[in-house]
């Protein structure tokens, strides 16, 4: 399986995605959402209109959706990674906290917020984390000035038959102070819940 190999890479791929400008030739994500399949996970977008499938491959997948402004992006991005050896749960969640702290360029982001936590899943050791980064170069479309915040709730779990491989599910929102999703919170739980490892 070719899996990316650097640890914290999934940090990296969420910041590309949610900088990218929204092609109109993209692929849209079906009314009603079904299930996507991938190689050892699958998950559930949101029931919304204005999905699009920004890249896809075996293992990973990249979905975005334009926001309210023309700068403002949302991603739900899932991302297989290998993991360093780890041997127990607490370790597991030092190891994705010192992961994403690494991984996150100081240069361009301020962390805010992060906040890195066990989460129980069946069969497997997961790690539930929420950043909130202020993005000091965010590429806009606009040409607004001022810095924009880049939001993002993500599932990491070893995956339950090797736990050499990460899998993280990101869900993710770029966005202008004062003009977060009010149910960013409950939008992002939805798919993270719905997220499943086999």
């Amino acid at each position: 399986m070719k899996f990316l190999q650097r640890f914290g890479m999934f940090c990296s791929i969420l910041i590309i995605t949610s900088c990218a400008s929204l092609q109109p030739h993209l692929p849209e994500v079906q009314i009603p959402p079904e299930r996507i399949s991938q190689k050892g996970y699958s998950l559930v977008p949101l029931n919304e209109k204005g999905w699009l499938i920004a890249g896809r491959n075996a293992y990973q997948l990249a979905l975005v959706k334009r926001g309210e402004n023309p700068d403002e992006t949302f991603a739900i991005q899932a991302i297989p990674f290998r993991l360093p050896t780890f041997k127990t749960h607490e370790e597991f969640v030092r190891l994705i906290e010192e992961g994403q702290s690494k991984d996150t360029d100081p240069q361009r982001f301020n962390i805010v917020k992060q906040e890195v936590t066990g989460y129980l899943m069946k069969g497997t050791d997961c790690v539930k984390s929420h950043m909130i980064t202020e993005d000091l170069a965010a590429v806009k479309i606009s040409g607004k000035s001022g810095n924009m915040l880049l939001e993002a709730l993500t599932l990491t779990c070893a995956h339950p038959k090797d736990n050499s491989v990460g899998i993280s599910v990101i869900y993710s929102q770029r966005y202008y102070p004062g003009q977060r999703d009010t149910a960013f919170v409950e939008k992002a739980m939805s798919v993270l819940n719905q997220s499943r490892a086999y």
